[in-house]
């Protein structure tokens, strides 16, 4: 029996009500999704290999927290020496290091370094347990751990940055690949 116009009209209000619930649960996984399901760094990174592109020296760092910014390509990108080691880092002379891509995961805005523990915790809404270092976007606030191999904490990024390969040679580091 084809339906009339009159029996759609008995049902009219189903239209908004599939929207709104439709709207809910959109809504519900996201934030699921940016509160608690963000996934950690992989502990095997797979690295495809790039051109070598020198760094810097290890003598730069002389203190935990140092950065030096570089492109690897065309890809703006921070080495930061951190506290432990981490997976997809080296550790040079007691000295630990990770190269992370600084193009945000969200919509690839660049990240800034943010060494302000109380612009960390008031802008990005994170507060690393040592008060270290963050990497942070200025598009959408989202906040990326170094000290968690990039891991995404804040904001509404899921993934974490990508890491960049590194390689000492003497006193050197060099990035050599890029995670992806």
């Amino acid at each position: 029996m084809p339906l009339n116009r009159r029996k759609i009209l008995e049902y009219w209000w189903l239209a908004p009500l599939a929207g709104v619930a439709g709207f809910f649960t959109w809504f519900g996984i996201r934030s699921w999704n940016i509160l608690v399901g963000k996934p950690a760094p992989s502990n095997t990174p797979k690295f495809t290999p790039t051109a070598r592109v020198r760094v810097a020296r290890v003598a730069d760092f002389a203190n935990l927290w140092d950065s030096q910014t570089f492109k690897l390509g065309n890809i703006p990108a921070i080495l930061v020496r951190v506290q432990a080691a981490q997976a997809g880092g080296i550790s040079v002379q007691g000295k630990h290091f990770i190269a992370l891509s600084r193009n945000c995961t969200h919509l690839r805005c660049v990240t800034e370094y943010i060494t302000n523990p109380e612009i960390t915790s008031m802008a990005y809404k994170y507060r690393p347990e040592f008060k270290h270092p963050i990497l942070g976007c200025a598009c959408h606030f989202s906040a990326f751990d170094p000290e968690l191999a990039g891991k995404s904490v804040s904001g509404p990024a899921l993934l974490p940055l990508p890491r960049i390969q590194l390689e000492a040679r003497g006193q050197e580091i060099f990035a050599v690949g890029l995670e992806g």
